[in-house]
């Protein structure tokens, strides 16, 4: 017997179309460079964010980045007729030279001899280490360490934390609030408002953006550290400094006032393409006020090209970061940096005789860098109907 349900006619139940947020996320998952650049960016990032736990003092199985592993060996004097040394210890561990001439005040001339008979106090437990000095990659120090003995892969990876929280903050302010709103609005409003905001992005982009960067850092630096030693000091929050707090917020600062005008120039292009749209025109007859044309109706014909600029910009912004660093105007240590690293193993005898100190900093660089841009190039091929 046929039951009623199976007589329906097809059209009583219509399957769920699916969004074209669905679609367009499996076609990008089909093509094999987007997914492998995608694993990259994630795992990379991912290795970012997870280094930010040790901040809030959780023991992440790294070495501290900071630490130095060097020979502290002083002069020695002679203890009835045979030398002592303490080898070498590390550095943190260290006494210091201050506490030393507390201590002994009579012996200590240039740093003068150290020795467990003349140096420290009574049950003073010394650790001592090894010096681990520009050794090379082996299974304790994956790429080995630097001139001052710390480890070049976690100051990788507190590198790419710092990488982390310029790029994308930058990218969020300068790409997507400031860049991408006044350039859908220029575009959509035309007349004195485009006027206005392009004649100030001409400006912007009349100077080469490497130097306008060079100028901002340089000219606020120290006012903008007086600023946050300013804020501790209200709000007893010391570690703000310490942290490189200070450093994040002028590099997005410099890097989201420098790349605006070239994100709003790009957006408006496209907006005035597609202003005069039937879609466009409908919303503005039934009322539509600018906000939500903006949002609900241009943003999505120009995703696409958003979603290229967006992923190219987080790349420009870590080489930004780099370079800014490596002239000495970036971040500033202790805090990691791959603009550092790249410093410290820079100059050709270094090079030649230590390799491997831009092997951390040169791996980890290309592959955040081409994983960007090949995966911009990808959603730009499946998303873009004019490139199809």
């Amino acid at each position: 017997m046929t039951t009623r349900a199976e007589v329906q006619p097809q059209w009583a139940m219509p399957e769920k179309s699916e969004s074209p947020w669905m679609r367009a996320l499996r076609a990008i998952l089909r093509k094999k460079i987007a997914v492998v650049c995608i694993a990259v960016i994630i795992v990379l990032y991912g290795a970012g964010a997870y280094t930010m736990l040790d901040a809030f003092g959780v023991d992440i199985g790294l070495q501290d980045p900071t630490q130095s592993n060097l020979s502290q060996r002083r002069s020695i004097r002679a203890v009835d007729g045979t030398p002592e040394s303490l080898g070498a210890f590390t550095q943190r561990l260290d006494v210091e030279i201050a506490t030393i001439t507390e201590l002994n005040p009579e012996i200590v001339d240039e740093y003068g001899p150290l020795t467990t008979e003349t140096i420290l106090p009574a049950r003073t437990e010394l650790v001592l280490s090894e010096d681990e000095t520009l050794q090379g990659p082996s299974s304790r120090h994956w790429f080995g360490t630097d001139r001052n003995g710390r480890d070049a892969f976690a100051r990788a990876m507190f590198s790419l934390r710092t990488t982390l929280i310029i790029s994308v903050i930058s990218v969020v302010f300068g790409n997507l609030f400031l860049g991408l709103g006044l350039g859908l609005l220029a575009g959509y409003r035309g007349g004195l408002v485009d006027q206005i905001i392009m004649r100030i992005g001409d400006v912007m982009l009349a100077m080469p953006g490497l130097l306008f960067l060079i100028v901002i850092v340089a000219v606020f630096r120290d006012q903008w550290e007086e600023w946050f030693r300013t804020i501790e000091d209200a709000t007893g929050m010391g570690w703000l400094i310490a942290q490189g707090v200070d450093d994040y917020v002028l590099i997005v600062f410099a890097t989201s006032l420098v790349g605006w005008a070239g994100s709003a120039r790009f957006y408006r292009a496209q907006v005035l393409a597609l202003r005069e749209s039937d879609y466009i025109l409908a919303a503005e007859t039934i009322g539509a006020r600018t906000p939500r044309v903006l949002i609900r109706h241009l943003f999505p014909g120009i995703l696409p090209w958003f979603i290229v600029g967006f992923s190219a910009s987080l790349g420009e912004i870590a080489g930004a970061e780099v370079v800014l660093t490596w002239l000495g105007i970036g971040i500033t240590p202790p805090t990691p940096s791959f603009g550092i690293m790249v410093e410290n193993a820079g100059g050709r005898t270094t090079f030649l005789l230590y390799p491997w100190l831009l092997l951390a900093p040169f791996f980890f660089l290309l592959a955040l860098m081409l994983a960007f841009n090949l995966l911009g190039d990808a959603i730009n091929d499946v998303l873009n109907p004019r490139g199809r």
